[in-house]
């Protein structure tokens, strides 16, 4: 499913209600669950744009924080859909970051088999990235996203006022993904990454907001070639794979961004290594981790070996017991690589540390 992706700094209200208008079947009533963190006054923007749309509308306040993206919270969401007497024309508007519309995603697809959803990006990891793929879901086991479903949102709205009151840590987990999402595409987006200085980077700034447009285009193009990522999307892993394990283990002191930027160090590394890739990549990579205020090592202790074998070994996409590492030529050009046991990412990452 292809999803509409959209971006503005101005005109909330009547984005939502336009495009509520004109979706069909016709919307018969407005869920949103909405982020208790959002700013009120953009919040009562959407809000008005749905009942001016003339859809029933009604409010569900999200929990926060990736500590409550579990199964309980998506199941207890669930049923408060139901409750509130959501049918199979009804929409869920997720309105706040990645574990909102995480979670929101993951209750919608549960809910009568599959109720549409859709996203008002609210943090910058979402508008790069986590609202955009369809991919929902919780964690479990210690691990990232190992409950979930492919359900994709109708439409993806980013208003860039969001991001004016986004803490600075906040800013720092986005921009993660938006190196990741950089390094893959290559070209313009690579380019104009590493001519940014950091207050280009670091704020609500016109530069920024090109950046993110540029990269959620490139992702939305990715996940329509391959919506269940049987082939061409699994490029949208890298810097995971050797992330996630430092991200689950740090208990919170580590955003999903900066461990994803760490991952992308290893993956660069190792690619140099192997002789794949050139050392300047390594180099450039490295200032603009700089520029985006990453810090070039992680900020715990790296897990042990037998720890680090036990994380990895809940990796939703090994097959057979075996890791699948994207690796890199140069910027614009990943390379999907299998075969790799658990034992040898482990020792890859503490080889960064």
């Amino acid at each position: 499913m292809q999803t509409k992706v959209s971006f503005a700094d101005s005109g909330l209200r009547e984005y939502c209600t336009k495009y509520l208008k004109r979706m069909r079947p016709h919307v018969s009533s407005v869920v949103v669950v909405y982020d208790s963190a959002v700013p009120e006054y953009l919040l009562g923007q959407a809000t008005a744009g749905v009942i001016n749309s003339g859809c029933n509308m009604k409010l569900i306040k999200a929990s926060r924080g990736e500590k409550n993206k579990t199964i309980e919270n998506a199941v207890q969401l669930a049923t408060k859909l139901l409750k509130a007497k959501v049918d199979r024309n009804s929409l869920v508007l997720a309105v706040g970051g990645g574990v909102t519309s995480d979670v929101t995603g993951f209750a919608a697809s549960m809910t009568l088999r599959g109720v549409r959803w859709a996203c008002l990006p609210t943090t910058l990891l979402s508008m790069v990235d986590a609202s955009i793929g369809g991919k929902t879901g919780v964690n479990a086991l210690g691990a990232k996203n190992m409950i979930g479903a492919f359900h994709f949102p109708e439409f993806v709205h980013t208003d860039f006022r969001w991001l004016k009151s986004l803490p600075e840590r906040e800013f720092r987990s986005g921009l993660g993904e938006l190196q990741k999402t950089a390094l893959l595409a290559g070209g313009k987006l690579w380019r104009l990454c590493l001519e940014a200085n950091a207050i280009q980077l670091r704020k609500s700034t016109p530069t920024l907001h090109e950046l993110v447009q540029i990269a959620a285009k490139y992702k939305a193009k990715v996940v329509s070639s391959d919506p269940k990522e049987t082939k061409t999307r699994q490029i949208l892993n890298f810097g995971h794979t050797f992330g996630h394990p430092l991200e689950s283990a740090s208990n919170g002191k580590l955003s999903h961004g900066e461990a994803v930027s760490f991952g992308i160090r290893c993956a660069i590394n190792h690619s140099v290594e192997l002789q794949l890739c050139s050392a300047k990549l390594a180099a450039d990579n490295l200032k603009l981790s700089r520029s985006m205020g990453l810090d070039t090592a992680t900020k715990m202790k790296v897990p042990t070996a037998p720890e680090l074998r036990r994380l990895l070994g809940h990796d939703k996409k090994s097959k057979d017991g075996k890791l699948t590492l994207i690796l890199i030529e140069k910027a614009g050009r990943p390379l999907v690589c299998e075969g790799y046991s658990v034992n040898d990412v482990a020792k890859i990452i503490i080889a960064n540390q």
